[in-house]
């Protein structure tokens, strides 16, 4: 009798926390609902500024707006992972600039292979944000305060990397400056549509059969034939818009491709259930024989690596690295971008459609206030206030 006990106590205690935090992960992670809000709103910004301006909605303005939300939604896709675990990384505008201007330094002064020197500044990131992770993690000191102190070192930093005088590091010509001129032709703007949907369904199914393996009222229809035909008609009309103009930018296929593979980590994978757990309840997880530690260092260091992603990205599209890279705009941008579009700043809730979501918020109120003429004042306050 007692042995028998023993046994169960024993393969109680793992399921306990492990699958209670699986199940309730991916029922918030399933449920849409929460986006519908954001959506709303989204819409009632893109019905009011083509109101104050048909020229919103034109293809030339859409592909435009695209290619401007591209930086902020990488870079809030990369603040996801520090959010979710309940911490917060202010250094990412200053981190992102550093790594381009490593980049840029060694492809444009030193002579190095565009994708050697791109790979170099990714590296910068990844390495300083483990190395966040590790002062947060071992050291037991606020990220607020060790991310804040970093940004201030990195912004020196980059004075140290920009040539004395000019203050920058030019891309015009350069590889890494015309990335942002490249778009897709049609065949490549639908196979990527192709892909993506293909990776949605199969999301929408993971759900669905876990609801029902767990006796969870579940409609097939409803969890995934809807979704993915809503998809699929949105990315249709999507990039047949583009086409109408030059095609789907480079960089905004690259984010969606991003998008996609991350959709699946942070659902579908150890790795990203562990993300959300330790977000949600870490002690549970530590427990549970999990290194907390280890997690948040890697969420670290991802947010570093796309936040030097981020600022490669935009030192391609302004042609250039100078001390206004490290505006801190960017960062205040990118953190809205994910908590409007449902990210927690609490840990344990969001997903990488909500960087997308945010991104698309802020951005589009961005763009059309440039098209009324709204006041640099009027534009400031009414971000401010979203």
């Amino acid at each position: 009798m007692t042995m028998a006990t023993g046994v169960n106590s024993s393969t109680a205690q793992p399921r306990g926390p492990i699958f209670l935090n699986k199940h309730a992960i991916l029922d918030a992670l399933a449920g849409r609902g929460r986006m519908f809000p954001v959506i709303i709103a989204l819409l009632l910004i893109w019905a009011y500024f083509y109101w104050a301006n048909p020229l919103f909605l034109s293809p030339r303005n859409l592909s435009n707006l695209s290619l401007q939300i591209v930086v902020t939604g990488t870079l809030a896709l990369g603040l996801l992972f520090v959010l979710v675990i309940g911490e917060i990384d202010l250094s990412v505008a200053a981190l992102g600039a550093v790594s381009a201007a490593v980049a840029a330094g060694l492809a444009v002064n030193s002579g190095y292979d565009t994708t050697v020197a791109v790979l170099a500044g990714l590296c910068v990131g990844a390495v300083l944000g483990a190395f966040q992770g590790l002062v947060v993690t071992y050291f037991r000191a606020p990220a607020f305060i060790v991310t804040l102190g970093m940004s201030m070192v990195l912004q020196g930093t980059l004075l140290d990397l920009l040539p004395p005088g000019s203050n920058l590091i030019s891309l015009v010509g350069q590889p890494m400056g015309k990335v942002a001129t490249v778009y897709l032709p049609a065949w490549a703007s639908y196979s990527l549509l192709l892909g993506v949907l293909i990776v949605f369904a199969g999301l929408c199914i993971q759900t669905h059969r876990g609801r029902t393996a767990r006796s969870i009222a579940s409609s097939f229809n409803t969890r995934v034939v809807v979704p993915v035909v809503a998809i699929a008609l949105l990315g249709i009309l999507t990039v047949f818009v583009f086409d109408a103009y030059r095609g789907v930018p480079l960089m905004v296929a690259f984010l969606l491709v991003l998008l996609s593979i991350f959709a699946f980590v942070t659902t579908q994978t150890r790795f990203g259930l562990y993300l959300f757990a330790v977000g949600a309840n870490a002690e549970a997880v530590r427990r549970a024989g999990v290194s907390v530690n280890a997690i948040k260092i890697a969420a670290f260091s991802l947010t570093g690596l796309f936040a030097s992603l981020a600022g490669i990205m935009a030192a391609g599209r302004v042609l250039g690295v100078s001390p206004d890279s490290a505006d801190t705009t960017l960062l205040l941008e990118a953190i809205a971008a994910a908590v409007i579009g449902g990210v927690s700043l609490f840990g344990g809730r969001g997903s990488v459609w909500a960087a997308l979501m945010g991104a698309l918020v802020m951005g589009s109120v961005s763009n059309g206030m440039l098209l009324v003429n709204a006041t640099t004042q009027t534009r400031l306050e009414v971000q401010g206030t979203i």
